[in-house]
Formats: C-alpha cells, structure tokens, sequence
C-alpha cells in the first residue's frame, strides 16, 4: 500500500482500516481513498487500485477436481481506476470478470486497466485479450480489445468504440513476477489438498478387512458368472 494509510473496506456493514496483511473476502467493499492499493485473490489475480477508487469482490469461489482447478470471480467496479492481471496456468481454468453499469470486462489470462471517465468506461490492454460485453448491444461476434488497443463504452449512447491506448495510471504495478505467483498458487493448492484429505475418516484394521472380504467375493462373483457365459455359449455352438 502506498500513499496514506487512509484505504478501508466494508464488510458486513462494518468499516475495516486496511493494513499490509489485510485479507480480502468475498462481499467487500474496497476503497482506497489516498493510497493505491494492490492485493492478490486466489489464484493467480492480481490487482492495483489508485487513489479515489472502489469496488466490491461480488463473487469469489474455487472448483477443484483431481485433474483441474477453476478459478471464477467477478469484480464490481464502482470509479477511479483499476489495473488487473491474472495469470495463467497448467491445470487452471480461469473465468474472472470486472462489471461496472451496463458493461462486463472478461479475463481469460491478460493485463489491462479499467477507468471512469464521466459516464463511460475505458479500457486500455496491457497484454493479452479481453472480451467485452453488454446487455444492451448485441453484436454477432463477441467484442475482443487486444494488446496496446483502447476501446470505450458510452453508456448515455449504450455504444463500443475503439480509441487510442492511453494508460490513466501508466506507472509499473508492484505485481508479484508470473513464476513467483504460480508456484505460491501450487503451494496453496497443494496444502488445501492434504488438509482435506487428513480430514477424510481413516478405516481402522476391521474395516480394511471387511473392504477385502467383499472385493474377494465380487471377484470370485465374476469368475462364476464368467465360466456360466463360457459353458452356455459352447452349448450353442454344439448345437
């Protein structure tokens, strides 16, 4: 955090004074009054506010199976601006979004910057792609802004234009390096996998038993059914 140490966030009707090892939840609402704040959410998002900026985590959840983890967010940008990166990885699958009114940005594993400017949104690609989106325009194919592209929303005219990349906030974030965030990722993930699995219940010595006898007993189950299926199709045959 740099600047004032004026950031706070709302949780739960409650006003939080955000210090460095502030961690952040879903429902917050963060504002970073006279700092510029950046903070990480799980897995590999990364996010920068500047000064007189806010926005709430509306959702925030992980899905993880044995071969994959998804990661799906979604950010409500209220004003200022906002500087977001997530990074990609193996066996992540990322569906992280920032909304403000009447328009959706989509991160798929990209940097770029989010602004207010009056009525309308900016958004500037730093790397990377990103798909925007609006209920209130239908195009036939979806709206990709690609690196070192502009694009704004005009939301009293509910229209797309592309314009000129220009940073609001071009100074380099204090983001964490992409190895550095991916294996700080694979840690977590790794320990959230054998704290679930400790938590699982142990089979005692009669259990195990007990699983062997029916595992022994569907066997030979089958071979009997087996030899039956041999016997009955060489009685055919003869005949």
């Amino acid at each position: 955090m740099l600047g004032a140490e004026t950031a706070y966030l709302i949780r739960d009707s409650e006003r939080i004074d955000i210090k460095t090892n502030t961690e952040i939840e879903q429902g917050d609402e963060i504002n970073s009054e006279d700092s510029v704040l950046t903070f990480l959410i799980y897995p590999t998002g990364q996010y920068r506010l500047s000064k007189k900026s806010t926005i709430k985590i509306t959702q925030s959840f992980i899905q993880d199976s044995n071969e994959v983890e998804k990661s799906f967010s979604v950010i409500e940008f209220v004003k200022g601006v906002i500087r977001a990166q997530v990074v990609r990885d193996d066996d992540l699958e990322i569906d992280h979004q920032i909304r403000a009114k009447d328009v959706a940005f989509a991160i798929r594993g990209t940097e770029f910057e989010v602004s207010q400017d009056g009525d309308d949104y900016d958004l500037d690609v730093v790397e990377g792609e990103v798909e925007v989106s609006s209920p209130h325009i239908q195009t036939f194919v979806p709206e990709i802004v690609k690196a070192n592209e502009g694009f704004r929303f005009n939301r009293k005219a509910r229209s797309f234009k592309r314009r000129q990349f220009k940073l609001k906030n071009p100074d380099r974030p204090a983001f964490w390096a992409r190895e550095v965030i991916k294996k700080e990722r694979r840690e977590k993930r790794l320990k959230r996998r054998q704290f679930k699995t400790s938590r699982q219940p142990k089979l005692n010595s009669m259990d195990r038993a007990r699983l062997r006898a029916e595992r022994k007993e569907q066997r030979q189950a089958s071979g009997v059914q087996g030899k039956r299926r041999e016997r009955m199709e060489r009685r055919r045959q003869q005949r």
